[in-house]
């Protein structure tokens, strides 16, 4: 049977770590990569199921455009 080894340093304590806040808006970014928006593909004119990230938008599919919003000012 094995015996159990007893530790007698003090453990020690872990320095707290502090996550950066995300900013709202970066500079030189129209397109934020945390928001989902809905598109159609300008090609075939049919709307996508689902939402996609907006820097889709930014130009890596051109044939992608965003759908008009139904609400009333938006």
């Amino acid at each position: 049977m094995a015996t159990r080894t007893q530790v007698t340093e003090p453990a020690t304590p872990v320095d707290t770590v502090t996550e950066p806040a995300i900013p709202e808006t970066v500079e030189g970014r129209e397109h934020d990569p945390r928001k989902f928006v809905y598109v159609y593909n300008t090609e075939t004119g049919k709307k996508l199921d689902r939402p996609v990230p907006e820097t889709w938008l930014d130009g890596r599919f051109p044939q992608l455009s965003l759908t008009p919003s139904k609400k009333a000012g938006k």
